[in-house]
């Protein structure tokens, strides 16, 4: 990427004709600009966040710091990649992000723990505490008195992710409350919630597994004696979990 031949700084927040600005769709443009913002260049090196680059929540401060969780995925999964390439590997996370989606999407669907806006689905090779699950919340109810009812609709949905030990998984389950369950990732186990392309190597390795093991059981294969039905497992769990 050559060097910049020229920056601009604005200065809306004291220039008197506007004192402030926030993005709207005018006239001849649509939500997809939106997405066009937010693409980033150079090979993924240059990367944008803010309120104009968040479809579904523009012009609002929740939707500039989730746009912010966002970019700091792509980031980290850019990083990630460059490393990758540096010592040889061959990388994880699938080029087609729309089929990495709908993986995501089919695996949640049978949750190995539910609750509030949480799911949570575990590798089934194995048992052990320190294994890594992997974490899904769902912005929607939880984010209604932040965002208002009337922004949240049914198929505008934001999902993010983040990986634990099984164990931790266990406790976050024990705490009481989506707001106290969000606290005790951040603070208290001091993880990031990313959005799908930034689980980075490690939680991309994750869904593969779990993929590959999900269609080994369903195929009538080997399963070995840690492998449990998911359904009961969900009823069983949301039920103790109210």
């Amino acid at each position: 990427m050559p060097n910049p031949v020229q920056t601009v700084c604005t200065r809306w927040g004291s220039d008197y004709l506007c004192y402030g600005s926030y993005s709207n769709v005018a006239v001849g443009a649509s939500g997809d600009d939106y997405d066009i913002l937010a693409e980033s260049v150079g090979d993924g090196r240059l990367f944008f966040a803010g309120e104009a680059t968040i479809r579904r929540y523009p012009a609002t401060m929740h939707g500039a710091y989730m746009s912010g969780l966002r970019e700091a995925g792509n980031i980290a999964a850019a990083a990630a990649a460059r490393l990758a390439a540096l010592k040889g590997e061959r990388g994880i996370v699938p080029k087609d992000m729309v089929a990495y989606s709908a993986t995501l999407a089919e695996l949640f669907k049978e949750p190995d723990l539910e609750f509030g806006s949480f799911s949570i689905i575990f590798d089934h090779q194995s048992n052990d505490p320190q294994s890594i699950a992997l974490v899904k919340l769902q912005y929607g109810e939880t984010t209604k008195k932040m965002v208002g009812e009337s922004s949240l609709k049914p198929d505008q949905q934001l999902y993010m992710y983040t990986t634990v030990t099984r164990q931790q998984a266990y406790d976050l389950r024990e705490v009481r409350g989506d707001k106290a369950r969000f606290a005790y990732l951040c603070h208290k186990l001091g993880v990031k919630l990313v959005g799908r392309r930034g689980l980075g190597p490690q939680g991309d390795a994750l869904v593969v597994a779990i993929k590959w093991n999900r269609a080994t059981r369903k195929s009538g294969g080997a399963t070995g004696p840690s492998f449990k039905s998911p359904k009961p497992g969900v009823t069983s769990l949301a039920a103790a979990s109210k």
